[in-house]
């Protein structure tokens, strides 16, 4: 997989991650912006996860039960433990996309894909997921709702 510069992830999610944020953990050590990266970040958590879509909806067609498995992995990393960058790439029988976002505790948003498929995935806390493809050919939607684990 090809990865992005998890540097300019943590650049861009620091002020984020900072802002008015008050708690009991001591000070993250004090690294150079520009020598940031998802291994050296002061905390740090290898993502391996499970999905199981059981329902699949297409653009405006009823939807239908369907067993879709995908497996997510990759790693994390931050300024604290609660708020980090995630750099993933989910595996499907089809194809494997690298997803990018954020974790805030369990929850996760990641994106990714290509501009002919665009995918976006929400995981809350509790385990409940969304995973939808955009798709600019035509365009239409595929929706899934599971869990990821």
């Amino acid at each position: 997989m090809r990865w992005l510069s998890p540097a300019v992830l943590l650049v861009c999610a620091a002020p984020a991650l900072a802002q008015g944020v008050e708690t009991d953990e001591p000070p993250a050590p004090d690294i150079p912006v520009d020598s940031l990266t998802l291994d050296n970040a002061p905390f740090r958590q290898d993502i391996k996860m499970s999905c199981n879509f059981i329902t699949e909806c297409v653009e405006d067609e009823p939807c239908t039960e369907v067993e879709f498995t995908p497996e997510i992995t990759g790693n994390a990393g931050g300024l604290t433990p609660d708020d980090l960058v995630v750099q993933s790439e989910m595996v499907t029988d089809a194809e494997t996309i690298e997803l990018l976002g954020v974790k805030s505790g369990k929850s996760y948003s990641l994106s990714g894909g290509t501009f002919a498929a665009r995918h976006l995935l929400s995981i809350t806390n509790g385990g409940a997921t969304r995973y939808t493809v955009h798709y600019a050919e035509g365009p239409f939607v595929i929706s899934y709702l599971g869990t990821c684990n």
